[in-house]
Parts: C-alpha cells; sequence; structure tokens
C-alpha cells in the first residue's frame, strides 16, 4: 500500500497553480501570460492536468475555455489547498516589508473616498512593494469572493451568512442628506424630512452586474410611511453626484463622513443628519474562508480594520 507521500510524489504541484490560474483566466493565452509562459508549454500543461484529472477539464467555445463538471467540482478545494501551502511556507517568515502581493477589495463607492487612502497610506508605510486594486462593491459581495475576483469586500450590510465566508463588524455610519451650498433648505431653522422630500435626489448606483436593489436604511424607513423620494439622476461616482448637486437644488444622500468634505470652501453642505436608530448602518468586512489561514491575507486583513475603525472613529 502506497503512503500519501508516495502517492503525491507522482504530482507537480506546480499544475495546481496552473489550473487555479486557467480557471480565473478562461483562456490559455492570458493563463501563459500570467505564469510567464508560452502558450505552447500552457497547453502542454493543459494535456498533462487532463491525464492526472482523467478529465478533459475545459471544453473550448468562441468565448474561451468553459469548465467541465469536474473542474467545477476541484475549483471549491483548489483555492484552499494552494493558501493552505502559502501559509505553510509563509507562516513564519512572513513580513510585509517584503510582500509583493497584490489584494483586491471592494469598496461602497460613497465610503471610498474617506476609507480607501488610509488604506493606500497604510500599506504605503508597511509594505511598499504590495498593489491594492479597488473595485466598487456589489448589492450581494459572495459572488465576487466566491470567484477570486476580490479579496475582500467592505459592505454596509452583513449579507453573507453562508458558512464559507467569514464576516466582522469594522464600524457604522448614519445617512445624511446634503445639498448645493446655497440651496434653500438651508436657510431654514429646522428641516423635516417632508421638506426634503419636496426637492428631486440624486443617488448611487451599484455594479450593473447586481440583482435588487439596495435601499438605505432612511428610504427603508421612509417606505414604512408610505413617502419614497424622487431620484433624478444615479450615478456610481460619488465625484459625480457631488458636481450634479451644484448650482441646482436637488439633494443627495451619503453617509455621515462626507461632512468632514463640507467645509466652508465646499459647493455642497449638510442639510440634515439621521444619527439615531433606525438610521445606524453597521460597515462589515467580508471575505471568503478560504483566505482565513493566509499569513499575508491575515496581516491585510488586520491593516483594513485598523484603518476602517480609524477612519470611523471606533476603538478595537
Amino acid at each position: 500500500m502506497k503512503t500519501l507521500e508516495q502517492e503525491l510524489s507522482r504530482i507537480d504541484l506546480n499544475l495546481l497553480v496552473s489550473l487555479s490560474v486557467l480557471i480565473k483566466e478562461r483562456n490559455v493565452s492570458r493563463a501563459a501570460e500570467k505564469l510567464y509562459l508560452s502558450q505552447p508549454a500552457m497547453s502542454r500543461i493543459l494535456a498533462r492536468l487532463r491525464d492526472v484529472f482523467d478529465d478533459p477539464l475545459f471544453y473550448r467555445e468562441s468565448n474561451g475555455l468553459q469548465p467541465t463538471a469536474k473542474t467545477l467540482e476541484l475549483e471549491g478545494q483548489l483555492d484552499s489547498i494552494l493558501f493552505s501551502i502559502d501559509s505553510l511556507v509563509n507562516s513564519s517568515n512572513f513580513s510585509p516589508a517584503l510582500c509583493e502581493k497584490t489584494f483586491k477589495i471592494s469598496t461602497p463607492p460613497l465610503m471610498s473616498k474617506l476609507m480607501t487612502p488610509l488604506i493606500v497610506k497604510a500599506i504605503n508605510a508597511a509594505a511598499p512593494k504590495v498593489t491594492l486594486e479597488e473595485y466598487p462593491s456589489a448589492i450581494d459581495p459572495s459572488l465576487l469572493l466566491k470567484e477570486g475576483s476580490v479579496d475582500f469586500s467592505i459592505h454596509v450590510t452583513d449579507t453573507v451568512i453562508a458558512d464559507e465566508y467569514y464576516s466582522e463588524k469594522v464600524g457604522h455610519t448614519y445617512p445624511v442628506i446634503y445639498g448645493a451650498a446655497d440651496h434653500p433648505l438651508l436657510q431654514m431653522q429646522s428641516v423635516s424630512i417632508d421638506d426634503c422630500l419636496k426637492y428631486a435626489f440624486v443617488d448611487l448606483s451599484l455594479d450593473i452586474r447586481s440583482t435588487g436593489e439596495y435601499l438605505n436604511t432612511l428610504d427603508v424607513e421612509l417606505m414604512t410611511q408610505g413617502k419614497s423620494r424622487n431620484v433624478a439622476l444615479k450615478s456610481g461616482q460619488l465625484s459625480t453626484l457631488v458636481e450634479s448637486i451644484h448650482g441646482t437644488d436637488r439633494l443627495m444622500i451619503a453617509g455621515h463622513l462626507l461632512e468632514q468634505d463640507a467645509t466652508d470652501e465646499a459647493n455642497f453642505k449638510a442639510i440634515k443628519s439621521f444619527n439615531h436608530q433606525p438610521y445606524i448602518t453597521n460597515i462589515y468586512l467580508i471575505e471568503h474562508k478560504r483566505t482565513l489561514s493566509s499569513q499575508p491575507h491575515k496581516w491585510f486583513r488586520d491593516l483594513i480594520t485598523q484603518s476602517i475603525r480609524k477612519t470611523f472613529g471606533m476603538s478595537d
């Protein structure tokens, strides 16, 4: 009877790395480029993988490689295996200063301007060789995390409850209605929500791939009262939303931290805050559990958590 070591000795672990890249890229040429190989070399590796797993693994279609059922079955286990190997190798000698990884995060566009610069500065101070890629958050972050499109998702609701994900509360915010610096509502002593609803709003739009619609806590409460906002513009860019209310009487809902930018020189001001229940919104950091044992990801998780808590004025 062969031992585990004897069984595994016939497999080149680099094949698993190649398979992981092929699954993510769904293209032999792009996979070869990622691994600094020629296309013929990558094709030979794919042939070896098919022999090892006794399965075609991929079918060629006009839009690239399509995985077989066997490949989809392997995908869920593969990342965990590779992260375990990475943790085994790097657990005792991981150094942020020497780390050259690329980390990918998704962030709510209305929070990115305030959170991401702090994260970038923290990276630059501790790990100057690390690269950060930021993407807009989706309503449901689980698909981005499951596919490995992002390593972490900063999210405004704890939407992920499946066992394969890990979620941690790292802050909270509340909605504030903003308007142009000369908005008529700023002349009033006391502004009610009904006063605000007389005006049109500009609003955030999420990734077009998202299904469903995200409602902020203010909209949810308005629905219970049979009320709603008139939304005249949707955009995924905070700068576009801010610029679009300048010189108009339109309003915008964003988190309370944006008030830091509403200085005397700014072209917008906070009109009405909702800093009490039921309007408080928790902020969560979500990741796939396959990265929990990875030392680089653990370091980066702590860095994000500390940066966000600093942004929101929360203690550890």
